[in-house]
C-alpha cells in the first residue's frame, strides 16, 4: 500500500492512461523496441515513454507505427479518455479491434496489419475525422457501422475484402476522402455522389465500377481519382493534418 501510494504522489500521468498503456504493453508481448514502457507502475508523461505525447497528466497521442510490433490490440484502451491519435500502422498485430476504440479520439491509423474485425462500436465515436483500416484481413459486409459519423472526413477501408453494398456511407455527410479499391463491394454507389467527396477510389472491386457513369461531368470535376497502395508514406504518415 505504502509503495503505491508513494507512487500515486510523484507520477505525473493519470492512473487510468497508466494502466491501460500497462495491458497494452503486454498484449504486443513487451516489445523491446518500446524504450521505456514497463508492466510494473512508471510514469508515461513524466518519463517521455516511446511513442507517447502527452498534455498535462493524460496521454493524447500515441503513435507506434513501423516497429515491427506484434501481439495484439488491448481493449483497455477504451479508457483512455483524452487520446485524440492512435496510430500502430505498419506493424504485424493480429487479432480482432477492441469492440470499444479510445472514445475521443480523431485520427485512428491501423493500416498494414493483418486484424480481422471491424468494431460496431464505431458510430459511438463521434469526434473521429479520419480512420484508416487498409491493408488489413477484414472482410465480409460493413453493414450500418459506419453510420452517424458527421465528423468523418477520410476513410480508408482499400485492401481488404469487404463485400456487399456499404449503403452507411450516406450518412457520412462531411466525407471528403474515400478509399474502398481492392475489396469486394458491389456496384451500388450511386449515393455516393450526394457526399462532398474530393478524394474516391472505389477501382477494382467485385463488379468493376465505371467511375464516369457513376457521377455526374459536374461532380467528376471535383473529384481526383488516387489510387494509393501500402507505401510507408501511406501506411505510417497518410498525410494526416495537423491535430489541434
Amino acid at each position: 500500500m505504502s509503495a503505491i501510494l508513494a507512487f500515486q504522489a510523484v507520477a505525473f500521468t493519470a492512473p487510468s492512461d497508466v494502466t491501460a498503456l500497462q495491458d497494452f504493453y503486454e498484449a504486443l508481448n513487451s516489445p523491446p523496441q518500446l524504450k521505456g514502457w514497463r508492466l510494473d507502475g512508471g510514469d508515461p508523461c513524466g518519463e517521455s515513454w516511446v511513442g507517447v505525447s502527452c498534455s498535462g497528466s493524460s496521454v493524447i497521442h500515441l503513435k507506434l507505427q513501423g516497429l515491427n510490433l506484434s501481439g495484439y490490440l488491448s481493449a483497455q484502451l477504451h479508457n483512455m479518455f483524452n487520446l485524440k491519435t492512435l496510430d500502430v500502422s505498419s506493424n504485424n498485430i493480429v487479432g480482432e479491434i477492441p469492440y470499444v476504440l479510445p472514445p475521443n479520439a480523431t485520427h485512428i491509423n491501423l493500416a498494414c496489419n493483418s486484424l480481422t474485425s471491424i468494431p460496431h462500436s464505431l458510430p459511438a465515436m463521434k469526434s473521429l475525422r479520419h480512420l484508416n483500416l487498409s491493408h488489413n484481413l477484414l472482410s465480409g459486409p460493413v453493414g450500418n457501422v459506419f453510420t452517424g459519423l458527421q465528423n468523418l472526413r477520410e476513410l480508408d477501408l482499400s485492401y481488404n475484402n469487404f463485400t456487399g453494398d456499404p449503403n452507411s456511407f450516406k450518412s457520412l455527410a462531411n466525407l471528403t476522402g474515400l478509399f474502398l479499391q481492392n475489396n469486394k463491394f458491389s456496384r451500388s454507389v450511386a449515393y455516393l455522389v450526394e457526399l462532398p467527396l474530393t478524394n474516391l477510389n472505389i477501382e477494382n472491386n467485385d463488379h468493376q465500377i465505371n467511375f464516369s457513369n457513376v457521377f455526374q461531368e459536374e461532380h467528376k470535376s471535383k473529384i481526383k481519382k488516387k489510387d494509393i497502395s501500402c507505401s510507408y508514406v501511406h501506411c505510417v504518415y497518410w498525410g494526416w493534418p495537423s491535430i489541434g
